[in-house]
């Protein structure tokens, strides 16, 4: 009976770290294109009161309330993003922060499609497979955009802005273009978010859900995808199984994690340019059993 119960809390961390993997890579994305942007949780929320509101009224299944999700989220960022890509980035990041403000507003005083303050319960279930598939699915596809010339014209942008343009990146195409790729996968994220709930209210999708999933990308490591899927892994996973062990664990760990990440992993922990520089201290550094007479009088003494 302990080793079911053990499992099914597995079972349920490793799902909610899913779902944050892919808020995560929402995130990602415009990290990708140097822009530091909170909208995800927006999108999300947007995608999630969409699906479940056709999944209540129309009956959408899940896959179709996952197309209709991404298309809401997205259709949110693209108008959005002709609005606020043009800000310098901490203003940016502040007018993200009050579109998840005006998101929350639209959700409370749209009660008979939201269901308001009081929320609405949620008619479909996601499963765990549901959830694998659905990331392998995002991680593929972002895996293939980086190896892509918008891939390159992002890296780009994000590193030197005035340097792309002048080598004739179009720089706010490609960060609209991130704006609405992040939108997609966001709503898509909140739709599974919901379906894992079961039951959503204004709540669901605010300012503290938006601190967690920017902290997986920046501590997984935000020049690489994968980075996102091992801090939400670590960021969100990992609290939710140990707080049957700690009250109030899920603080408790995301502070510790906090610190020992940033203190001693300042890059994330998925690196690119620590890698690099591994790779080529191994490939500089002599081959074993050439060091010289006094080097090896040194290591016996």
């Amino acid at each position: 009976m302990m080793l079911a119960t053990q499992l099914a809390l597995l079972f349920s961390a490793l799902e909610f770290a899913l779902v944050g993997a892919i808020l995560a890579l929402s995130t990602y994305v415009t990290l990708w294109a140097g822009l530091l942007s909170f909208a995800s949780v927006s999108f999300a929320a947007t995608g999630a009161f969409t699906a479940t509101y056709l999944m209540s009224e129309a009956g959408f299944g899940l896959w179709a309330a996952l197309v209709a999700g991404g298309l809401g989220g997205g259709v949110l960022a693209a108008v959005a993003g002709l609005l606020l890509i043009r800000l310098d980035s901490h203003w940016l990041a502040l007018a993200t922060v009050a579109l998840i403000l005006v998101t929350r507003v639209v959700v409370v005083n749209l009660g008979d499609l939201t269901g308001g303050s009081e929320g609405q319960i949620v008619p479909v279930k996601v499963e765990l497979w549901q959830l694998l598939l659905v990331l392998a699915l995002v991680c593929l596809f972002l895996a293939r955009l980086a190896r892509s010339r918008f891939g390159t014209a992002a890296v780009a942008t994000r590193e030197d802005p005035t340097a792309a343009a002048t080598m004739g990146v179009p720089v706010r195409r490609v960060q609209m273009a991130a704006f609405a790729i992040s939108g997609v996968i966001g709503g898509i994220g909140g739709v599974l978010q919901a379906g894992l709930l079961r039951y959503i209210d204004p709540d669901s999708f605010y300012i503290d859900l938006a601190v967690t999933v920017i902290a997986c990308v920046v501590l997984g490591g935000a020049y690489h995808w994968f980075g996102s899927v091992i801090g939400a892994i670590v960021f969100t996973g990992l609290p939710v199984y140990v707080n049957q062990f700690i009250g109030q664990g899920q603080s408790i760990i995301n502070g510790v994690l906090l610190l020992v990440i940033m203190i001693w992993v300042p890059g994330g922990l998925i690196d690119p340019l620590r890698w690099r520089r591994l790779r080529e201290r191994r490939a500089a550094a002599p081959p074993a059993g050439t060091g010289t007479a006094r080097e090896v009088a040194e290591v016996r003494s």
